[in-house]
């Protein structure tokens, strides 16, 4: 028997820090994670809560990760 699928929202919230744009995933409450630029290199840094940090190429890559470890790990 298979599961049955469930809808989840994810909530973006932006806001400004130092001239830069951080973007915050949220399901409720819970954090998801934080993705910062890096101006230096061009690229994104995924901050997962556990304070695991990854660097991705895209925000869209950080996204993806962040959501994939929700998953992976949180999601009942």
């Amino acid at each position: 028997m298979s599961k049955k699928e469930k809808n989840i929202e994810v909530i973006e919230e932006k806001r400004e820090e130092n001239g830069q744009t951080i973007v915050e995933l949220k399901i409720g409450k819970q954090s998801l994670g934080t993705i910062k630029p890096n101006s230096r290199i061009n690229s994104f840094q995924a901050l997962l809560p556990n304070g695991s940090v990854y660097h991705t190429n895209s925000q869209v890559e950080a996204v993806n990760l962040l959501l994939r470890d929700y998953h992976l790990h949180q999601a009942n």
